[in-house]
């Protein structure tokens, strides 16, 4: 099992990924991770599950965007919206997902921007990765 977090808040541009630089909790070793990066690498073959949560908002008035991608691909069952009304304004996103490692070609996990605008990550953002069998 895994749990990051961001101890800063993040200006995320559209396709760009939240950077985690804080291992709050680590145990096993079917995960890896490298600090102030956004992938975490799932490095035994599983089923994982994979949660995330934070303060998310546009840096302008708009919808704000992330999505949980496995390797190149965005898990569409994991997009995160949220309305911001004005620059500044967080809401609480969060989404969870299970997922299966089985041939290395979908090994990377990343938290990204999926929208068309400028986002704004809190601080204390939290990806939690725990292999499941």
């Amino acid at each position: 099992m895994i749990v990051l977090s961001n101890t800063t808040a993040q200006t995320l541009s559209p396709e760009q990924a939240i950077t985690f630089d804080e291992d709050i909790l680590h145990s096993g070793n079917a995960e890896c991770w490298r600090k102030n990066s956004p992938a975490v690498k799932l490095r035994s073959m599983g089923i994982y599950s994979v949660v995330f949560s934070g303060n998310i908002g546009a840096v302008a008035a708009g919808p704000a965007q992330l999505t949980i991608r496995l390797g190149d691909v965005d898990l569409p069952e994991t997009t995160m919206i949220t309305p911001t009304a004005a620059a500044g304004d967080l809401s609480n996103v969060s989404t969870e997902t299970r997922v299966k490692n089985c041939c290395g070609d979908y090994d990377r996990i990343t938290v990204v921007n999926t929208g068309d605008a400028d986002i704004t990550i809190g601080a204390n953002a939290a990806l939690v990765i725990d292999r499941r069998s």
